[in-house]
């Protein structure tokens, strides 16, 4: 077996890290499998112990869904009280809990396919996505694929993309996961989810932006592994200097880029990014749900198609450190959530997408908290 190394030089951040993220541990992994002919997929997973402080707890029986049937947690939006506006796959699709996990408020039933992306706007509007099926379900077709302008109030102002055409294009998405607002009131999109229906575009990965009106301005980049290149983005968060952080997650990576779209790096030592939070003092959050997993993707993947096993090696959790210089200062374990916020509060809230019965939460929803320190709100 040849091992092949890439002459492309590494990421000005990385090199400061890579002493701390690859281990001896992690090392011996990798050369215990290329001596044993392993690779790809197929190789057995061996968890690397972590050594990252955890100084949080997870909140038990938060929130209170009542006869709501759970369903996987994949938008949410703080809203700077210890509640949180969430964005779930069930009935309704859209509530507003309070600090203590009360209902306050829900809407939009029957309206998505597959809930996807969730971001607010300086008006206090909120746009939910639908990123339409992920494989060839019978009975979606003719919906999905599409963005939805919502009031507080829960009424539809506004929608982007065509029902049940899964299609890179000025008015159409191949499957929309995520949303966030520039500092100048634009809207940028993350479009392109894997796995995807066999029916729709398979590359088109992209950023788009959007005025604050809806209007489409540009899109960026395109199917692939180089800088500015996406496979999958799933996240989007802005830091304090206007950079544009990217949860490129089936590159098993972060992208950064500036306020013209120019790729400034990319960090890899989060994992592989399912949901990315930044909070004023440019804290990072990142929460992993994939690594060492069988997850259906493209057969571009970095480890090849079908139900391959990502990002071997690495645990899953939320990686906790800095947007200004990529450090890394606390570890969550024992979590796997795509959605993923946080709030100036100190609380930290991750979005199950499977396992939500085991969860303390009770459900697939979760709020972190600091164990030791300064009290935050329940």
């Amino acid at each position: 077996m040849k091992l092949l190394l890439s002459t492309r030089p590494m990421p000005r951040t990385m090199k400061c890290f890579a002493a701390q993220v690859i281990s001896s541990a992690a090392l011996a992994l990798i050369f215990a499998r290329l001596a044993a002919g392993q690779g790809g997929g197929t190789a057995p997973v061996v968890e690397v112990p972590s050594a990252m402080a955890n100084p949080y707890e997870m909140v038990p029986s938060w929130p209170h869904l009542g006869e709501i049937k759970p369903g996987a947690a994949i938008g949410i939006v703080p809203d700077g009280k210890g509640g949180v506006w969430l964005h779930h796959r069930s009935e309704p699709p859209i509530i507003h809990f309070d600090p203590v996990g009360n209902i306050l408020k829900s809407f939009g039933n029957g309206m998505f396919v597959q809930a996807h992306g969730f971001c607010r706007d300086s008006d206090g509007n909120f746009w939910a996505g639908d990123s339409g099926p992920f494989t060839d379900i019978p009975g979606t077709e003719g919906r999905g694929f599409q963005m939805f302008k919502f009031s507080p109030e829960g009424k539809v102002l506004q929608t982007l993309g065509k029902a049940g055409v899964g299609k890179a294009g000025p008015d159409t998405f191949v499957g929309p996961t995520a949303c966030v607002f520039a500092p100048n009131g634009d809207m940028l999109v993350a479009d392109g989810h894997w796995p995807r229906p066999t029916k729709g575009q398979q590359d088109g990965d992209r950023i788009i932006r959007f005025s604050k009106a809806g209007e489409f301005i540009a899109d960026y980049g395109h199917m692939g592994h180089g800088p500015g290149e996406f496979m999958g983005p799933h996240a989007l968060a802005f830091d304090s200097k206007g950079r544009l952080f990217v949860a490129d997650r089936s590159n098993n990576r972060v992208q950064i880029f500036d306020k013209d779209m120019k790729f400034v790096d990319e960090w890899r030592h989060f994992g592989r990014p399912s949901g990315i939070a930044i909070l004023k003092d440019d804290t990072l959050i990142v929460a992993d749900s994939e690594s060492s997993q069988h997850i259906g993707g493209s057969p571009e993947a970095p480890e090849g198609g079908g139900n391959a096993i990502h990002n071997p090696g690495w645990k899953n959790g939320i990686r906790i450190g800095s947007a200004k210089d990529g450090s890394l200062k606390y570890f969550i374990p024992g979590t796997r959530p795509e959605g993923m916020s946080a709030d100036e509060l100190g609380n930290i809230y991750g979005g199950l997408t499977g396992g939500c019965s085991a969860s303390p939460s009770g459900g697939c929803l979760q709020k972190f908290v600091l164990a030791k320190g300064p009290k935050t709100k329940r």
